[in-house]
């Protein structure tokens, strides 16, 4: 259990580097201000707590079996849900640490390359926002902070008004970059 909570613990972490991280990255390709050390600074944070997360989730999916049971497809679903956008944010977090690295070389990029890496940057962040309005109330209910299915159900409510939008603003800002 102490693995649980400490990978929920981890979770929340996350949720909160990635909303700063998205937060100040939109504002940067929207504004066209940018500040190295507080951009990376926020995008490192979250790197981290992600490498941490991952290994405590496959842990605990692989040697105690937690949530492994998939008979009850139905019920699973949320949490089949969270693996899938957890798998396609492994696969796709090399283009998201790349997709801007022409900014810093100077290079311009051809209509093919631009296209497809606003493709990988937006189902890049579409899963991040999917996989955190997801697990959200599900890292509180492990750490024992609600209790409620009531509760969790407003919480879920909170975390997609919240994601909703935010994903929507990062998506607004990487279309309108590279496009």
């Amino acid at each position: 259990m102490i693995l649980k909570k400490t990978n929920a613990v981890l979770g929340l972490m996350i949720i909160a580097a990635v909303i700063c991280h998205a937060g100040t990255m939109t504002f940067s390709l929207i504004t066209f201000w940018y500040d190295f050390a507080i951009c990376k600074f926020f995008a490192h944070a979250a790197v981290t707590f992600m490498i941490l997360h991952a290994l405590m989730s496959i842990c605990l999916f692989f040697f105690q079996h937690d949530g492994s049971d998939m008979r009850y497809s139905r019920q699973n679903m949320r949490t089949l849900l969270q693996r899938i956008t957890a798998v396609v944010m492994i696969v796709l977090i090399h283009f998201h640490t790349s997709a801007y690295a022409h900014m810093a070389t100077g290079e311009t990029l051809s209509t093919g390359t631009a296209v497809f890496r606003c493709i990988t940057e937006c189902i890049y962040i579409l899963s991040v926002f999917l996989h955190t309005a997801m697990s959200f109330s599900r890292a509180l209910v492990t750490l024992g902070w609600i209790s409620s299915m009531r509760t969790a159900a407003r919480i879920d409510r909170f975390a997609c008004i919240v994601c909703g939008p935010a994903a929507i603003c990062s998506l607004f800002a990487v279309i309108r970059f590279f496009l």
